[in-house]
């Protein structure tokens, strides 16, 4: 009988950082995929993700809407705790043999919770890393939880392994996300980005020109502050005579703080060279980063993506404490001046040479290879 393997999606992000190993899983005659999507991943204010793993021959087995939207805590607690109410249920009726989580996210919580009260076998990607925020909390529960780990670099391995986890277990195959990166960057194909001018709102962008990403995303552990904190980077951009493509956040904490003051923003300046967007498809960003002169906010793209591609990044705030990072990324606090002379210095030093920091690219057929063959079992033990 074929090994049942199940994904759960909650976030456009999400998918980014597994698709290589749904694909090589996919395509394995001896593993069965199972998708499950919940949360904003089916929200068409957040980009819904079904279309995209349709184009990509993926199918989704269920649907759980789970989100509750106020993007405050309360409301990802609720979520996480009616995650893992909707999950239970579906993994009764599903069955997989292992359950693959991504990351940290609190959706991600939801289903490591509901797998482990299944005695179901759990593997982790992206697991071991430091960074700001609960994020990092949960992140190494999930690993406390899980029997298989598949970080993404070294210091990330040798993390899990202190934190008493099984050596056997735990396997160095880079971040999926490079995977992606790779596949796009080896295309070396014509792409024309002039259809983002018919997406969004704000002065059209000439991409033969010189232009800059801003992504800036809420910390939970700081919330309420979001509000001042993208204001602050949008006034350090308005400061400079920069082309910009400025991204929608993501549903965590605080989100609504950002939209709302970038909303705000807009309103109250007669911007020129700005354009917002709420959702770009993952092989359009991928192929911005390779275009920008600069990627600013507090995504992980700039820290993961970024080394490999080489984009210069100027990373604001907390939200990427500790993770490890390339020559590529300068760290500044929320402050006008910082910020600005910070991105001033980015364009001037153009791109860096790519580090495979987070992998080679190749990680989601080794993952899948070692999701066929392996044997643990359910019941943990450090007795090795």
């Amino acid at each position: 009988m074929k090994r049942k393997i199940c994904c759960v999606l909650g976030h456009r992000a999400n998918y980014s950082s597994i698709k290589s190993v749904l694909l090589a899983i996919k395509k394995n005659s001896d593993l069965t995929l199972q998708i499950i999507l919940i949360s904003s991943a089916i929200l068409e204010k957040y980009g819904s993700i079904r279309k995209i793993l349709k184009s990509d021959g993926l199918n989704v087995n269920l649907e759980l809407p789970i989100l509750l939207e106020g993007e405050t805590p309360q409301t990802m607690a609720k979520t996480t705790g009616l995650g893992l109410i909707e999950l239970s249920t579906a993994f009764s009726f599903l069955r997989p043999d292992i359950v693959i989580v991504v990351g940290d996210r609190f959706e991600t919580m939801s289903t490591t919770l509901a797998a482990a009260y299944n005695n179901i076998i759990i593997a982790h990607t992206m697991g071991g890393e430091l960074s700001g925020t609960i994020d990092e909390s949960i992140r190494h529960a999930i690993t406390k939880f899980a029997h298989i780990h598949f970080p993404a670099n070294l210091d990330a391995t040798r993390r899990i392994i202190k934190m008493g986890e099984n050596p056997k277990f735990v396997f160095n195959m880079g971040c999926p996300r490079i995977d992606i990166v790779k596949e796009i960057m080896n295309k070396k194909k014509k792409f024309n980005l002039d259809y983002l001018n018919k997406e969004g709102v704000g002065d059209k962008i000439n991409f033969n020109k010189n232009f800059i990403i801003l992504s800036q995303h809420p910390v939970t552990t700081e919330y309420g502050d979001a509000f001042d904190q993208i204001t602050v980077t949008l006034n350090a951009i308005s400061s400079l005579d920069f082309q910009t493509i400025i991204l929608w956040p993501n549903p965590d904490a605080g989100s609504d703080d950002i939209a709302k003051g970038i909303r705000r923003f807009r309103e109250n300046n007669s911007l020129k060279k700005i354009r917002f967007i709420k959702n770009v498809p993952l092989e359009t960003y991928i192929i911005l980063m390779s275009k920008t002169k600069c990627l600013v906010g507090n995504s992980s793209s700039g820290i993961r993506e970024g080394a490999y591609i080489g984009t210069p990044v100027v990373n604001i705030g907390s939200r990427q404490n500790n993770r490890a990072r390339g020559k590529n990324v300068l760290d500044v606090k929320h402050n006008i001046k910082e910020i600005s002379n910070a991105i001033k210095k980015q364009v001037k030093h153009g791109f860096y040479k790519s580090e495979m920091l987070y992998g080679d690219g190749n990680a989601g057929i080794k993952i899948a290879r070692i999701l066929n063959k392996i044997d643990v079992k359910v019941q943990k033990t450090n007795n090795y």
